[in-house]
């Protein structure tokens, strides 16, 4: 983490930095083709008259040359399992509660437009355990905890359809402290503080350009990126013995590097009655300077069956490659997901 400070060149010749980037690199071109592929397929139906024409219609305000489309969705899953003290095979009683809004909302001129994306997950398991004299006590943990913001103001620059110049802005960063667990002298679970809001956190400011040739699939390159890491809680640097954490040293709070950006994202109904619905976005960083070669990596994947009108079942991932946020020789793969039956609206 120390020579991630270095000011020197990235050597794309060097062995090290080819094996550092091609495993995420990998999953990125991976995830971009099955993407398209379900894109173009989707395309291809819409063709044969299968798909609900009225799905690309915009909601027309008083403004005759504004184009404004919005709307959220809102949910929750909570889930019970227990057993009997004197389950033979051992058990605990828990309860997990998880919920989740996605809202969003566009705005479209004839050459110009402005999309915003917001999206909380929050997740808590709260579990009955035994310590080691046998007395009974409750540990409750998150188990996903995540803000997104996505905006993008883009400008039509070409006559090709669906191609524009973008400024964007991406925030990220989770809600309540974190905790890491070990137990005590007596058997019991204890939290020590591992992380809170806004440290860290995160922000991307990115200029580029974009391709959408679908309401629901777009493409975006930010050629000029800065990706700003925030650590406001400077007690995490006592708590947690280190001197650098996400990249921000003691004493400071915040971060800043120069990179590209890569960004991608589908939503698609499937099924002849539109009953699942498929989200996929990945959000992708390279700097442009560094010492070992890296692709930070972030994908959020959502899908949802629904059973009724309210009622759904559905699967959440959130998975983050970023070596900055794991100690040295660790996994830089991270992984929070939630699957369950669950009760959602839209507005």
């Amino acid at each position: 983490m120390q020579g991630l400070r270095n000011n020197s060149s990235i050597n794309f010749c060097r062995s090290t930095a080819h094996d550092a980037i091609f495993a995420p690199m990998f999953r990125v071109v991976f995830w971009m083709f099955l993407a398209l592929w379900v894109t173009n397929s989707a395309g291809a139906t819409s063709l044969t008259g299968d798909a609900d024409p009225v799905k690309y219609q915009y909601h027309r305000d008083s403004n005759a040359h504004r184009i404004l489309t919005y709307g959220a969705d809102f949910g929750s899953t909570v889930s019970f399992s227990g057993s009997s003290p004197n389950w033979s095979s051992g058990g605990f009683n828990n309860v997990t509660a998880n919920g989740f809004m996605s809202a969003f909302a566009q705005v479209k001129r004839p050459n110009t437009s402005f999309d915003n994306i917001f999206k909380v997950n929050l997740g808590v398991v709260s579990a009955r355990q035994y310590d080691n004299f046998g007395v009974r006590y409750r540990v409750n943990k998150k188990n996903i905890d995540n803000v997104f913001l996505d905006s993008k103001l883009g400008h039509t620059v070409s006559a090709q359809p669906g191609m524009s110049i973008f400024g964007g802005l991406n925030f990220q960063t989770q809600m309540l402290p974190g905790y890491r667990y070990t137990r005590n002298t007596i058997g019991r679970e204890v939290g020590t503080l591992n992380s809170s809001f806004l440290s860290q956190g995160q922000t991307q400011f990115a200029l580029g350009m974009e391709y959408k040739p679908l309401p629901t699939f777009f493409v975006r390159m930010g050629y000029v990126t800065l990706k700003q890491t925030y650590v406001l809680n400077q007690l995490l640097y006592e708590i947690r013995k280190e001197d650098i954490i996400a990249r921000v040293p003691k004493g400071k709070y915040l971060d800043n590097q120069m990179g590209v950006q890569i960004q991608m994202g589908v939503q698609r109904e499937l099924g002849s009655k539109k009953k699942v619905t498929m989200k996929f976005n990945y959000l992708g960083f390279a700097p442009y300077v560094a010492e070992e070669a890296s692709l930070d990596s972030r994908i959020d994947f959502a899908l949802v069956a629904k059973i009724s009108k309210y009622l759904n079942v559905n699967y959440t991932l959130i998975s983050i490659y970023d070596k900055d946020l794991v100690k040295p020789g660790a996994s830089a793969w991270q992984n929070s997901w939630i699957f369950g039956l669950g009760y959602s609206f839209k507005l």
